[in-house]
Order: structure tokens, then C-alpha cells, then sequence
């Protein structure tokens, strides 16, 4: 899968005819300093920010999955609920309390607003990879885990991966499940 993107912001270039190809079924760590453009470039791929090179190439056609840097849950709604409404009860309810259990969630009917920071990125790494897509964007989905909750989460990623294409955007070292780094 290929595509070019250009991208200004503000008269500033974010991306100049940047080239991107990824081979389907790998996990890629997406790493730069602050201020680079990887969410852009996340944005652009998926087609939620405009690409100024023209058209998204090989990956218009792809249904994608996310974690945002903002976890973009429902405050009212318990965990359990929202992944299951995310996912438009396309998904066995008890797969994704199995998923629960793999990320030591052990409260999925807690209202959402209970949870704390960390256990409210993994609720949002669990839609992401339980939702049926082609490729999973991940962006900072490690924000505000402990060593061994990244841990899980890699395990998680991994496993629940199935085939598909993985970008992971982290400030942290590249986390073991990564099959290759682009650098921004």
C-alpha cells in the first residue's frame, strides 16, 4: 500500500510529496518529535485530513479502526457499553469481556467516568481492535499506562491484530511487537 502526501499548515510544510509505503499485515512504530506531523500523517491516510498531493492512493479504499490521543468515549455509558455500541453489536459480547479480562479490566459495567486515565485507554485500544477494519491507527495509545499495562497492550495489539495493517504512533520506545519504524 502506497500513497504521497503533501500537507501546509499556516504557510508551514508539514509533508512535501512525502512517500509512504507499507506492506499489508505489519505493525509500524510511527515516531518523530512533538509538533512533526505523525497525527497528520495518521489523519491523512485514514482521509480525516485533507491530502494536497491529491488523492490517498492504495489507502482510500481501506476501513480503518482508532485510538485517538483523546479517548472519545461516553462519559454516561459503561465501558462494556461503549465498545459495544462503537462496534454496532457487530461483535460477540463475549469476546469482548474476554478482551476486558486480557487488559485486567475487571469492572467493564463501570460508567466510563469512573475509570481512570489509563484504564480508559485501554477501553479505547479494545473498540479499536475488536472494530472490523483494514488497517488500525494508533495514536499514543500507551498514554498514562504503567510498564506492565504497555505490556498487556502489546500482548493485546498482537494478538488481536489478525492480519491486518498496524500504525502506532509513541513517544516511548518501540514497543518489541513493531515490524518496522518510520521515522518523521
Amino acid at each position: 500500500m502506497k500513497a504521497v502526501f503533501t500537507k501546509h499548515f499556516d504557510g508551514r510544510t508539514i509533508f512535501e510529496n512525502y512517500s509512504l509505503e507499507l506492506e499489508k499485515g505489519k505493525t509500524y512504530v510511527l515516531k518523530g518529535p512533538s509538533g512533526r506531523g505523525k497525527t497528520t500523517l495518521l489523519r491523512m491516510i485514514s482521509g480525516l485530513e485533507g491530502n494536497e498531493a491529491g488523492e490517498n492512493g492504495d489507502f482510500s479504499s481501506l476501513k480503518f479502526s482508532w485510538v485517538f490521543q483523546e479517548d472519545r468515549l461516553c462519559s454516561t455509558m459503561s465501558a462494556f457499553g461503549n465498545v459495544y455500541h462503537a462496534l454496532g453489536g457487530s461483535c460477540d459480547k463475549t469476546a469482548i469481556l474476554e478482551a476486558f479480562n486480557e487488559l485486567s479490566l475487571d469492572e467493564p459495567y463501570k460508567k466510563i467516568r469512573e475509570y481512570s486515565g489509563g484504564m480508559k485507554r485501554r477501553v479505547s485500544l479494545i473498540r479499536a481492535m475488536l472494530a472490523q477494519s483494514d488497517m488500525v491507527l494508533l495514536d499514543e495509545p500507551f498514554t498514562g499506562l504503567d510498564g506492565r499495562s504497555i505490556s498487556l497492550a502489546c500482548s493485546f495489539i498482537e494478538a488481536h491484530r489478525k492480519g491486518r495493517t498496524v500504525i502506532l504512533v509513541t513517544h516511548e520506545n518501540a514497543p518489541s511487537i513493531a515490524d518496522s519504524q518510520i521515522e518523521l
